[in-house]
C-alpha cells in the first residue's frame, strides 16, 4: 500500500529508510523531527541500507503469514496476533569508545537491532505465559503462605524479633519462587513437542541465522518475547511494494540515458 508522503522538506522521501519508519506516512515518521539533523537521515538511510542486505527476501512472510510460526506442525495453526522479538546483527560495523563512549573505539557486538514481530497462534501464547509467568505466580502464592504463617506463629516469641516476620515471608517467597522456576522448565519440556520456545528453532529462522542475526539477551530455556495483536506500525515491512524512488533519481537517471544517446549520436 502506498502512503502519501506529505513532507517537502525531508532529504529521505521515498528512500528505503522512508519505507520502513515512515510506512504510515510522514507524520508517524520518527525522523520527521526538527530535532533530527538532515546529515543524521542520510546516515539513518545508509545504515539502514547495508542491514537489509542481511535480511532474507522472504523476511516479511514472518508478520504477514496467516498461520503460526511457533507450531510444530505445518501449517500451524491460525495467526492470533504477534510475538514481538529484539533481533541483533553485528553488520553493519559499529565502533564505541569504551568508557562513556571516549577512549580508543572498540567494535560493539551489535551491529543493527530491529523489532521483529512473528505470527503466533492462541495455544502457543498461552503457554509461552504460563512457562514465562508461573515462577512469578509461584510468588505470590509465596507471599500469602507467608502472611499465613507469621499469622499462626504471631504469638510465638521467635515472632516477636524485630523483622522475623518480614523475613519469614521473604523467605517463604523466594523458595516458592524457586519452585516455580523449576516447575516452568518442567512445562517447557512438556510442551515442546507441540511448539518451539527459541525463535532460532524454528526452520524458517535458518537463512536468518546464517545471515548473522541473533536474539538480543537470549535465554536459555525460551525466547523472551512481548505479545501484541498489531505490529509496530499498521504497514511496518523490511521490503517496500512501494517503488516510488527518492525525488531526482528517476530523472537522473534520464539524463545519463540521454547523455549516453548523444554520445553515440556523435560518434
Amino acid at each position: 500500500m502506498e502512503i502519501e508522503k506529505t513532507s517537502t522538506t525531508c532529504t529521505v522521501k521515498h528512500t528505503q529508510i522512508c519505507k520502513f519508519l515512515g510506512c504510515d506516512g510522514c507524520e508517524k515518521c520518527t525522523l520527521n523531527d526538527k530535532n533530527v539533523k538532515e546529515f543524521e537521515k542520510q546516515k539513518v538511510n545508509a545504515r539502514w541500507e547495508l542491514t537489509q542486505e542481511h535480511l532474507p527476501v522472504f523476511v516479511d512472510d514472518f508478520h504477514e503469514s496467516e498461520t503460526c510460526f511457533f507450531c510444530k506442525k505445518r501449517p500451524g495453526n491460525p495467526k492470533d496476533g504477534y510475538a514481538l522479538i529484539e533481533l541483533a546483527n553485528p553488520e553493519p560495523e559499529y565502533e564505541k569508545g569504551m568508557i562513556f563512549g571516549l577512549g580508543n573505539p572498540q567494535r560493539e557486538i551489535v551491529g543493527s537491532m530491529i523489532p521483529f514481530p512473528v505470527a503466533i497462534c492462541k495455544d502457543c501464547r498461552k503457554r509461552f505465559n504460563l512457562a514465562e509467568n508461573f515462577k512469578f505466580y509461584s510468588a505470590i502464592v509465596g507471599f500469602i503462605l507467608g502472611i499465613i504463617i507469621t499469622l499462626i506463629f504471631s504469638k510465638t516469641r521467635f515472632m516477636q524479633y524485630g523483622q522475623v516476620p518480614i523475613i519469614t515471608i521473604l523467605f517463604v517467597m523466594a523458595l516458592s519462587y524457586g519452585a516455580g522456576k523449576q516447575i516452568s522448565k518442567g512445562l517447557i519440556k512438556k510442551y515442546s513437542s507441540e511448539q518451539y520456545f527459541k525463535l532460532f528453532e524454528v526452520p524458517e529462522m535458518k537463512e536468518m541465522e546464517e545471515e548473522g542475526w541473533f536474539v538480543y539477551r537470549e535465554e536459555a530455556e525460551k525466547t523472551r518475547m512481548i505479545f501484541t495483536k498489531k505490529k509496530p506500525r499498521e504497514n511496518f515491512c523490511y521490503f517496500s511494494y512501494d517503488f516510488r524512488q527518492p525525488e531526482g533519481t528517476e530523472e537522473g537517471e534520464e539524463m545519463s540515458e540521454n547523455e549516453m544517446d548523444t554520445d553515440i549520436d556523435m560518434q
